[in-house]
């Protein structure tokens, strides 16, 4: 073994190892206001938070409203259009009607009229078969035949033109509310 003197260790004065109460006091001190001012700030962030949200949420609103006055400015124009094609489909549905009834009134005197000249046509071929069997020769009944002949084109002429006209005036006054109706719809504003 080594001569020498020997170094003995002692073990370290407790005082100096151990924390005094002072200092605990003073570390738990010092540990504690960064804790109590953590939460002073977590509640100045979260209301800046707070308050950018709400700007956020009214801009976003602002830009709604604006869209929405957009659209219904649009779509103002468009309503206007379709009750004007309604109120005109409304109007065109009446001139039907009217364009009807006038034209069932029409026909039924362009019918009345046709069957008047049925009913002379009808008579004057009767008379003419009543004349046609008192003829006692055969050159009456060919003179007979011309007369009827020559009546009957007259007549038949003449009641085509009457037949003619009416026809006219029929489609004439059919037509008449949905040529007005068709002019108010359009007519230029």
């Amino acid at each position: 073994m080594a001569s020498g003197p020997r170094k003995t260790v002692r073990p370290a004065k407790a005082a100096s190892a151990s924390v005094t109460d002072e200092s605990l006091t003073g570390a738990q001190g010092a540990a504690e206001q960064p804790a109590e001012a953590a939460p002073a700030a977590f509640q100045e962030a979260s209301l800046e938070a707070a308050r950018a949200i709400e700007d956020a949420a009214q801009a976003v609103q602002e830009q709604a409203d604006a869209v929405e006055q957009k659209i219904e400015e649009a779509a103002a124009p468009v309503a206007a259009a379709v009750a004007k094609a309604e109120e005109q489909a409304k109007e065109a549905a009446g001139a039907v009607g009217d364009s009807i009834l006038i034209a069932s009134k029409s026909l039924q005197a362009f019918s009345a009229k046709a069957l008047d000249a049925y009913r002379a046509n009808t008579a004057a071929s009767l008379d003419y078969v009543q004349a046609l069997a008192n003829v006692r020769t055969l050159s009456e009944a060919i003179a007979l035949q011309s007369e009827h002949l020559r009546k009957q084109y007259e007549t038949l002429t003449t009641q085509a033109k009457e037949l003619s006209a009416l026809a006219q005036q029929v489609a004439t006054d059919a037509t008449a509310p949905l040529k007005e109706q068709f002019g108010k719809s359009f007519k230029p504003n």
